[in-house]
């Protein structure tokens, strides 16, 4: 008798032990909460982003951001309100949001975080605080796990029963600890009408020690408790234990805080209804696989519209409005060249001084692998240029006859850019090389023959662009050379010969934001292209009575502005 009270009294304590570590991991993972970090903004910002998630990982789950716009964008709650936050964080039962925001002064970075509520969209908790470098240091490291982890820690459940187990409200609790087992074991005996008499101390306790299934099981729980234990038999639906297979079952009940991170959700025996399945099919798929290959997928997500339209990630950029050219030639001659006296070929050929001629242009520059937005690899900044501009109202005069003047010129080619980071204010670096031509023409007329010979360039201009985007305003800056190796009746033996040709050109201006995806863009461009004649040409040795050559070189000069309004996807 006093053996088998022994061995009751110690199963009883390993039980009472058991309960007591069951409760301290369940209090553990109910403090383990669900996060979502967003996509930072500003400079350097996705390793402030990556930085925060690490830490936050170490105490909490960190759900993938691409899962969350996902969300939103199926529930058309995309902009960050409470109400929107509440409603997609409902869905996925997540806990808490983080946004946040990275601006640079000077050496140092500020960095700004809010933490939303999930149960309410609020928000529940924010750090401001600063570091040296594009990382997050000490101090800031130390404000960030002061404020923002312990903020987690506090925030309410999103999933109606707290911790990682989402369908434990479902059951209802069928054990109680202590003494409150022993006294429920005599109620329910006093109850039963086949058993008239009170059960002895012995016999609750081995009670007690055979009704492990009282307990609320995880999935790891629930396959230890179907497979027998070692030294344990069954026989006609009651299992009986020696004090090894006691101590075995009592140290089954003891569940690591981290296991029960890794597979958070145990298998329920409560049928989910169907609003429940549909509101939670896609999340509960994901949880089965474990939290853990959920946190390490974080493929690249759609970028937010303005970081998507900025210089460094638009697919297309395309401008359409009016431009205006003037045209300076001027001649380098002898100085003992007399002045043109009117007649065609004689004396110092004549400069050319147009007025700024209003025309229409197109630009247009597209990179088709950053077409959807969500490619961050350097293939993305290949892309296609075309540009066409032609001038609709010009005219020019000689000797008092207006003579009719066309200005044409297209360009088409390849162009790469370089943004420094994936931020919306990222300053932009590119390249590009075009093919194209150029002309203009003065046409004479049945009285007066022009003194001035057409020119139609074929070139190659490859160039340098800088793109510097600032709130709605973006500058522009473009410089390049001309690599020309046709010019069309100037360079003709009957003209004024062969010649060295070069030629460099440089546009400035901006963009003004009108929405996110209009703009409003102005330019100043200057192109100068230079002759010098090797004297072999009609023209440039005949303008006076002597052979020597009269004419060494010649400066075409051409100043525009344009005025478009574009278009950014």
């Amino acid at each position: 008798m006093t053996s088998s009270r022994s061995k009751a009294s110690t199963s009883k304590r390993w039980l009472i032990l058991a309960l007591l570590l069951l409760g301290i991991g369940t209090a553990h993972a109910d403090k383990r909460r669900r996060v979502v970090v967003l996509p930072f903004e500003g400079e350097k910002a996705e390793k402030f982003h990556d930085a925060v998630s690490k830490l936050v990982k170490k105490s909490h789950t960190v759900i993938a951001a691409e899962k969350w716009e996902s969300a939103a964008e199926e529930l058309s709650a995309t902009s960050l309100t409470d109400k929107n936050i509440k409603k997609v964080a409902k869905k996925l039962k997540v806990d808490g949001v983080i946004e946040g925001k990275i601006s640079k002064r000077r050496d140092e970075y500020i960095i700004k975080l809010k933490l939303h509520a999930g149960t309410t969209g609020e928000v529940a908790g924010s750090v401001n605080t600063k570091a040296e470098g594009p990382r997050l240091d000490g101090t800031a490291s130390r404000e960030v796990k002061d404020e923002l982890i312990t903020a987690i820690g506090e925030l309410e459940s999103n999933r109606g029963g707290g911790g990682d187990d989402e369908e434990e409200e479902a059951k209802p609790t069928k054990k109680k600890k202590g003494a409150d087992v022993e006294e429920e074991e005599e109620e329910t005996t006093s109850k039963k009408g086949t058993k008239k008499t009170k059960k002895g101390a012995e016999e609750e306790e081995e009670e007690v020690a055979a009704k492990p299934n009282k307990k609320k099981k995880g999935a790891e729980e629930e396959e230890e408790e179907t497979k027998p234990a070692k030294g344990s038999k069954f026989g006609g639906g009651k299992m009986t234990k020696g004090a090894d297979a006691e101590e075995t079952a009592a140290l089954k009940t003891k569940k690591d805080p981290e296991e029960e991170d890794e597979n958070p959700l145990p298998k329920s025996k409560k049928r989910p209804t169907k609003a429940e399945e549909g509101e939670e099919g896609e999340e509960t798929a994901s949880k089965e696989e474990g939290e853990e290959i959920e946190e390490k997928a974080e493929p690249a997500t759609k970028m937010d519209a303005a970081t998507a339209l900025s210089p460094g990630n638009r697919a297309i950029d395309v401008v359409l409005g009016a431009s205006f050219n003037a045209r300076r030639l001027s001649w380098k001659t002898d100085g003992d060249l007399a002045p043109s006296m009117g007649v065609v070929g004689t004396g110092k050929p004549p400069n050319y001084k147009g007025v700024p001629a209003p025309g229409a242009m197109l630009d247009l520059t597209a990179y088709p692998l950053a077409f959807g937005h969500k490619s961050t690899g350097m293939a993305k900044n290949f892309g296609l240029t075309a540009m066409y501009d032609q001038a609709v109202l010009i005219s020019s005069k000689q000797n008092g006859e207006t003579l009719d003047t066309k200005s044409q010129r297209y360009a088409f080619g390849a162009v790469f850019r370089y943004p420094f980071n994936k931020s919306a204010t990222s300053p932009v670096v590119g390249a590009s090389v075009r093919y194209g031509r150029q002309k203009f023409t003065i046409a004479g007329t049945a009285t007066t023959t022009p003194d001035i010979p057409n020119v139609n360039y074929t070139m190659v201009d490859p160039a340098v662009f800088f793109r510097y985007p600032m709130g709605k305003i973006t500058l522009n800056a473009d410089l390049g050379v001309m690599f020309i190796s046709n010019t069309g009746q100037m360079q003709k033996a009957d003209a004024y010969g062969s010649a060295s040709v070069n030629g460099f050109e440089g546009e400035f201006g901006g963009d003004y934001n009108i929405t996110q995806s209009i703009i409003l863009r102005g330019a100043l461009r200057f192109e100068r292209i230079g002759f010098k004649f090797n004297g072999n040409g009609m023209l440039s040795t005949g303008r006076d009575a002597d052979p020597e050559q009269d004419v060494q070189g010649a400066t075409d000069l051409y100043l525009g502005a344009a005025v478009t309004l574009g278009y950014l996807y």
